[in-house]
């Protein structure tokens, strides 16, 4: 890696993504690539036969029709194109995806398309790991310098940060030099747009999951660009109009001091649990309380739910009169009443915020900002729940980090049941055991369609 200060910023990251390579990358950055992997591709292998996984599909059918690409849990074949935008919009639809504390969610941004493009060109596994750390790197050296301006003006980081990491990884999918990589980083910048008004409107959009759609079609629109020879800005990253100054408060070189020194795809977290990240803290410290005393639901008095400030605003994360499954997934107090009843947090038990015993218990839920775990956000993303009887009995449960954060990983164990519960009734169990075993070997494989071949459907 050459001197910063001889480059610009888009200069910087292309030169870095151009030049990685798989023997480069630590262990544990090739661990956690063989997880995102996997868990990518069942996270969307778990949402094929739902509403918006369908829709996905049909349109991706309808609209990009091709020979290049396996559209994941089906054996139809699409557009590289049309195969990553759909794999893409299923792989984000149950919220099971990966979560960086600082990155946010970015492999649905970049897994699908970067399995798409190398499936259509015949490409190694170790090929597929090291384009997706490097759209990790791109990922980290951008999200982080726009992430407080951008949360405060109602933007989201997945077709945002996530087009211009896609734009990375279709241009190295694609292989081109340094120079047509730089280009389509800068000729994606015009096309990062997105907010986050899903989240009000939640249960009545689609656009959550389109985001990462988005983000993957404009990313491989912007990589086709540049290699037809198309310019873009060079100052598309810290120029004064540039990306930093247009969704963040500008330009700072500290920004991209990691690069090349800190591996982001081994910092990435994982969610074991459906719904938004920032409610899982409090279904692991409600399950934490309940594996020390199983209060009696019928003689709760009150039930504190203490976490930091990302958790408990804006106001659709303490909402109380949840209309729909979209809305209860982001909601605190529907969290700790669905955990108390049910002892976990998936789909089918985000499902069930509406039954009478669950709307017994959200009344009683109150939600505070906790200073000692507010103070300590974002290095840690903690949550504390007290839960108070009739009778006056205390229970308490607290995790200082979500399960699947870097500090409190899942175990192998886990991971495989995550996976086993995503793609069950998918794909052959023959599959799915051979999937969860290549979280370990997709390095080894030759041809990426040795890995997709396990998607289908039998």
């Amino acid at each position: 890696m050459v001197d910063m200060k001889s480059m610009n910023a888009v200069e910087y990251i292309a030169d870095h993504a151009s030049n990685l390579e798989y023997d480069m990358l630590p262990p544990l950055a090739l661990k956690r690539a063989g997880q995102v992997i996997v868990d990518t591709i069942c996270c969307a292998l778990g949402a094929k036969d739902t509403h918006l996984g369908k829709l996905a599909g049909e349109f991706a059918m309808a609209t990009e029709p091709g020979s290049e690409s396996v559209l994941w849990g089906t054996d139809t074949k699409l557009s590289a194109a049309g195969a990553a935008w759909a794999n893409a919009v299923a792989s984000k639809h149950l919220e099971m995806d990966d979560s960086h504390r600082v990155c946010g969610h970015v492999a649905a941004e970049l897994v699908p398309l970067a399995i798409a493009l190398c499936e259509q060109r015949g490409m190694s596994g170790k090929e597929l790991v090291t384009i997706i750390a490097a759209g990790y790197d791109v990922f980290g050296a951008i999200q982080p310098g726009v992430k407080v301006a951008q949360r405060e003006r109602g933007l989201d980081h997945k077709s945002q940060a996530g087009t211009l990491a896609s734009a990375v990884v279709a241009a190295l999918a694609m292989g081109l030099d340094k120079d047509k990589i730089a280009n389509a980083l800068a000729l994606s910048m015009d096309m990062a747009s997105g907010t986050e008004q899903y989240v009000f409107d939640a249960g009545l959009c689609d656009t959550k999951d389109l985001l990462s759609g988005y983000a993957v079609r404009n990313g491989m629109y912007a990589a086709q660009l540049a290699e037809a020879g198309f310019q873009g800005p060079p100052g598309a990253l810290d120029g004064e109009y540039g990306y930093y100054h247009a969704f963040g408060d500008g330009y700072d070189p500290e920004f991209l001091a990691g690069i090349g020194k800190d591996f982001v795809i081994a910092e990435t977290g994982f969610k074991p649990h459906a719904g938004c990240r920032h409610v899982h803290a409090c279904v692991d410290a409600t399950n934490n309380l309940l594996e020390q005393g199983q209060p009696d639901l019928s003689q709760i008095e009150k039930i504190k739910v203490g976490s930091y400030k990302n958790a408990i605003t804006p106001s659709f994360r303490v909402k109380y009169d949840c209309d729909s499954v979209n809305q209860a997934g982001f909601s605190l107090p529907v969290t700790v009443s669905v955990v108390l009843n049910r002892g976990s947090w998936y789909k089918e038990d985000i499902a069930a915020f509406d039954q009478a015993a669950v709307q017994e218990l959200v009344p009683k839920v109150e939600v505070v900002l906790d200073e000692q775990i507010n103070a300590d956000w974002p290095e840690k993303n903690g949550c504390r729940v007290e839960v108070t009887t009739k009778s006056g009995d205390l229970f308490e449960g607290h995790v200082s980090y979500a399960l699947g954060e870097p500090e409190n990983m899942l175990s192998d164990a886990e991971f495989e049941a995550k996976f086993r519960y995503l793609a069950n009734g998918a794909i052959p169990e023959d599959n799915i055991t051979a999937l969860c075993n290549m979280v370990d070997t997709v390095g080894d494989i030759n041809d990426v369609s040795e890995l997709v071949n396990l998607t289908l459907p039998k």
